[in-house]
């Protein structure tokens, strides 16, 4: 006696066997191949070739309910639903996004990877992780709090936040298959000035963000292979909150605030060979710096959960810049130049009166990066002197009525600039003040030096008054 197997199996990620066994018999054959996906149906029917004495007999086919009809086609196929088990993970990709303070929507990039057997869609929030140590390494923990803490799918994949996908508000992954390649989500914010003591934010401080995935697809009419849906809508309602193994995702809120996820109710179903089951597979991972990953509410997460996450996050590096101002004396009425050590005395009198030298001093500190300069604005207590002297004991114009030297480090020739209530203000150098006042502006693009300051780097902005 013989028996003969034949499989009529579709593909899946998963390899399922469906073999037959007769104690005693001859011979099984039969074949193992992939399965294609949760709600795919399995279908397996045996067919037994036997004899009576030396006689053959008509084949038998097999079915659920047992078959004593022989003949071929009298059996019936043996199916069940592949079940769907939820796998997925999310992981950061890249360093640590260099951000300065008072930037707007800065973009953090993750991967989001469908790792299980069935296609669906995720629900995504951000998540601030306040206090929580750098995962990038740096030893420092998170010092500030980044506002409006937003996500957005990168739906072009070029790796850049565009501002169509921000318009679009494509908030949510939509449908994701296990041999889609990993979607690249981002989490956005604004970065603010000052940090939690408050004091402003300086170069290598840190904030820590998680992306957490739910995964997420539209209810369906029933539970059936032929009504199985593979997508979401980015609703509340789609969340996968309760599997049929007694597993719960804790919830949260997600699409922006858009959805408000209740945590699930644990119920556990059995199997049924013509309905899709649910089984939660994912399991919480640990950052090797940070520790364990964290739900939606920022709790530890728990294996099983329909979420998951992972860390990343900005550190500030921006310019370091110092600001000086120095004061001296080039010129007095009784002391005259420089070589004289004159005083800030009165009484000279208008045109006549003390020459005081300002020194504006605009530095950026090693290591920093580069600023760039738009102005320089200073509301002065006395007259702009209405040229820029040698210091002689004749004061001698350098620049003729140009009154304003600026120099920068980067050993260009310095130059000259006139800042005067009358001149036509077309060389960088204007006096903003009125009757009495006088206001200096410098502005820096158009005066004729480099107007951006790389680390290590210095500019020099003189301009003398007269103390009458």
């Amino acid at each position: 006696m013989s028996l003969k197997e034949v499989n009529t199996m579709k593909t899946c990620k998963h390899n399922k066997l469906i073999g037959l066994a007769l104690t005693g018999g001859l011979s099984l054959f039969s074949s193992q191949v992939v399965h294609a996906a949760a709600g795919d149906l399995i279908s397996n029917t045996a067919t037994l070739n036997y004899s009576v004495g030396t006689v053959s007999q008509t084949e038998i086919e097999s079915s659920e309910a047992g078959n004593t009809t022989p003949g071929a086609g009298n059996g019936t196929a043996t199916s069940f639903a592949e079940d769907r088990v939820i796998n997925f993970t999310v992981s950061r990709e890249g360093g640590a996004v260099s951000v300065v303070p008072n930037a707007t929507q800065q973009a953090i990039p993750y991967l989001v990877d469908n790792t299980g057997n069935g296609t669906h869609g995720f629900l995504l929030a951000g998540v601030h992780n306040l206090g929580a140590l750098d995962p990038h390494g740096t030893g420092a923990n998170d010092t500030f709090t980044p506002t409006t803490i937003e996500t957005y799918v990168d739906a072009n994949d070029n790796g850049v936040l565009d501002p169509a996908e921000i318009a679009v508000g494509n908030d949510f992954i939509a449908s994701l298959a296990p041999a889609d390649p990993a979607v690249r989500v981002f989490v956005v914010a604004d970065i603010p000035a000052d940090n939690r003591v408050p004091n402003p934010l300086v170069n290598d401080e840190v904030a820590v963000l998680s992306l957490v995935a739910q995964a997420a697809v539209t209810t369906p009419v029933d539970n059936t292979p032929a009504n199985i849906t593979t997508s979401s809508t980015g609703i509340a309602a789609d969340a996968l909150v309760a599997d049929d193994n007694g597993n719960t995702s804790p919830g949260g809120t997600f699409t922006n605030g858009a959805a408000v996820v209740a945590a699930g109710v644990a119920a556990t179903n059995p199997d049924g060979t013509g309905t899709i089951e649910t089984v939660f597979n994912d399991t919480a991972t640990t950052d090797g710096v940070t520790g364990a990953t964290v739900d939606a509410s920022n709790n530890p997460d728990t294996d099983q959960n329909a979420q998951q996450s992972a860390y990343s996050g900005y550190i500030v590096d921006s310019a370091e810049l110092t600001v000086a101002k120095t004061s001296a004396v080039i010129w007095d009425f009784i002391n005259l130049g420089t070589a004289n050590d004159p005083k800030a005395i009165p009484g000279g009198g208008v045109g006549s009166g003390t020459i005081i030298r300002y020194t504006i001093t605009i530095s950026n500190a090693a290591g920093a990066s580069t600023a760039t300069l738009d102005n320089i604005e200073d509301v002065l207590p006395l007259a702009l002197d209405t040229q820029f002297g040698d210091g002689s004991d004749a004061n001698t114009a350098l620049s003729g009525t140009d009154n304003v030297r600026v120099d920068h480090s980067d050993a260009a020739p310095a130059v000259f600039c006139e800042a005067d209530n009358g001149d036509s203000n077309t060389d960088g150098c204007r006096d903003d003040g009125g009757v009495g006042s006088d206001a200096l502006v410098v502005d820096l693009t158009a005066v004729g030096v480099t107007n951006t300051l790389a680390a290590g780097e210095s500019l020099t902005i003189e301009f003398d008054v007269e103390l009458p």
